[in-house]
This record gives structure tokens, sequence and C-alpha cells, in this order.
């Protein structure tokens, strides 16, 4: 048998995130983001949950600063993510997981992402996108700046180069 090549974490969670706001940045809709970072996926070796869940996080601290009203959930996906249609209880349940994971992490509670996505057929990661995407969209609204400031401070926030 072959042995792998090994691979650098950090490196490749850096690339996810930087691809992901580059799209954002760009103008990107949702869908072609996830299919610029399905290349980065690497099944049973590395998946970016964390490190995009993470980007959900600083989107939220941009959206809601301490002290600020709160985002309303109802109707939110709906609202800033109208070109994703999502079918079955599985895919909302799992579109609602990753939004709610993000805001536990905000929160200070750190979600059993193992146990409760890591058998799912479609990644976390993908619905991380869309949580950050869904997110982005709402600060833009709230600051009233386009979504490519918003991506731009998040990748200033976390130290990450946007690609054109």
């Amino acid at each position: 048998m072959p042995k792998r090549e090994p691979i650098d974490v950090d490196v490749l969670c850096r690339g996810a995130q930087s691809a992901v706001l580059s799209g954002l940045a760009r103008g990107d809709d949702a869908i072609d983001i996830l299919a610029a970072l399905a290349s980065t996926d690497a099944p049973y070796r590395f998946v970016p949950d964390v490190a995009l869940l993470e980007l959900a996080v600083t989107t939220l601290d941009l959206a809601c600063p301490v002290g600020a009203e709160p985002l309303q959930y109802e109707g939110l996906r709906d609202r800033h993510l109208p070109e994703v249609t999502f079918r079955g209880r599985v895919e909302h349940r799992n579109s609602h997981y990753a939004l709610y994971a993000a805001a536990c992490v905000r929160g200070g509670l750190q979600p059993d992402l193992l146990n409760n996505a890591g058998w799912w057929q479609t990644p976390l990661w993908q619905y991380a996108v869309l949580a950050l995407v869904i997110y982005s969209r709402a600060a833009a609204e709230r600051l009233a700046v386009p979504v490519e400031d918003i991506a731009r401070r998040i990748a200033a926030r976390h130290g990450l180069e946007l690609t054109a």
C-alpha cells in the first residue's frame, strides 16, 4: 500500500477559509463558493468544518456586537440565501445545525461536531459555508456595507489573504 503524503492541516484550513472569503468578496453566489471549495475536501484526511465555523462566528461578531439587537432567526435563510433550496428534513436540519453551531461557539458552548455531524452524508463543511454566507449577508445588511467589505473584515481578523 502506497504511503500517503503528510498534510499540513493548518495550511489546508487557511486555504479553505481564504477560498470562501475570496468568493464572498468577488460576489460569487453560495453554489459557486461551494464548488470552488469542493476541491479542498480530502475525505478521511481533512475537512474544514471547524475552520469555516470559526469564520461564521467572526461574522456574527460583526453583525451583532455586544449590546446590539440580536438577529432574528425566523426567515434568516430565506432572506439571505435565496439561491439555495433545502429539500427534505435532513437538509433543513443540517442547515439549521450549522447556523446554531456557529452561534453556540460564539456564546461559549463548543458543540460536539464529531458525534452530531460526523456521520452526515453531506459533510458539515458545506453547511458551514452556507451559514457563513447567510451571516455575511446579514452583517452586510445590518452595517449597510457590501458583502465584499464584510469578507475583507473577516479576512483581516484572521490574517488571511484574499485572491482576486
